[in-house]
């Protein structure tokens, strides 16, 4: 390995370490700060180490139109998910993540889902590969499985807040069946724009997953900081696969 990949890789690993043991010991939203500057300047840093990798992989002029496409896409179906309940379940957001486009859905959410989608989907290139509904399915997969470290934690910091609750540490079932519908079709959507070069038998670089480690780093040192075990538990696996294929990953 070149040298200065071993230099990002220690990077990444020592950056998520950091945000592990920030989420572990002095996360908290209950605090004098300017949480929607804090939190939307640091949920933009963390999602730029991917958007990097990605735009490496997949070229300026291919990789940009993406990027913006499914960016705007969620944006537009969190605001009618606000509206009409479909497909999340009833929920709105808190203004701790900054101003709402809409007057529905905070701008930091274009930078928050995007980097999880790109870190699904290069899990599922790098550990499944081959036939497109397998790739698809399995990034899909992989979303919902983030989204349940994810979703309770968020809940619990009071960045958004579902109507009437869920068994899972308040969140509704339905709201997971609308990840995977949605990975399904953001999935496909990366799926089919570089369908040449994944049937070829590439894969999306390693480091096109950092932004979904960091991020899953800092909420499941939250929610080990206050006792959800389940998203915990899950929280480390996935982190460890993480850090596997963002180590050993093509």
């Amino acid at each position: 390995m070149a040298a200065h990949k071993k230099v990002i890789r220690a990077a990444l690993i020592l950056s998520a370490a950091f945000l592990f043991l920030v989420g572990l010991t002095v996360l908290d939203f209950d605090t004098g700060l300017d949480v929607p500057l804090v939190s939307g300047a640091l949920i933009v840093a963390i999602a730029l180490p991917s958007y990097y990798c990605f735009l490496r992989f997949a070229g300026v002029r291919k990789g940009v139109p993406l990027l913006l496409l499914l960016s705007a896409m969620p944006l537009l179906v969190e605001a009618q998910a606000v509206v009409t309940s479909v497909p999340y379940g009833g929920f709105s957001y808190s203004d701790a993540m900054g101003p709402k486009l809409f007057g529905l859905v905070p701008w930091t959410v274009a930078f928050a889902y995007l980097p999880i989608l790109l870190g699904s989907f290069t899990l599922a290139s790098q550990l499944i590969g081959g036939r497109w509904t397998r790739m698809v399915m399995g990034s899909a997969a992989m979303l919902v499985l983030a989204d349940l470290v994810l979703d309770p934690a968020i809940v619990h910091a009071g960045l958004w807040i579902w109507e009437d609750g869920g068994a899972y540490h308040g969140v509704p079932a339905v709201n997971f069946l609308g990840w995977l519908l949605t990975g399904v079709a953001y999935s496909a959507i990366l799926y089919f724009a570089l369908k040449d070069r994944l049937e070829s038998g590439e894969a999306l670089p390693a480091g096109a997953s950092s932004s979904l480690l960091l991020t899953m780093a800092l909420w499941t040192g939250y929610v080990i900081q206050n006792g959800l075990l389940a998203p915990s538990v899950l929280g480390l696996a996935l982190l460890a696969l993480l850090l596997l294929v963002n180590i050993k990953g093509r």
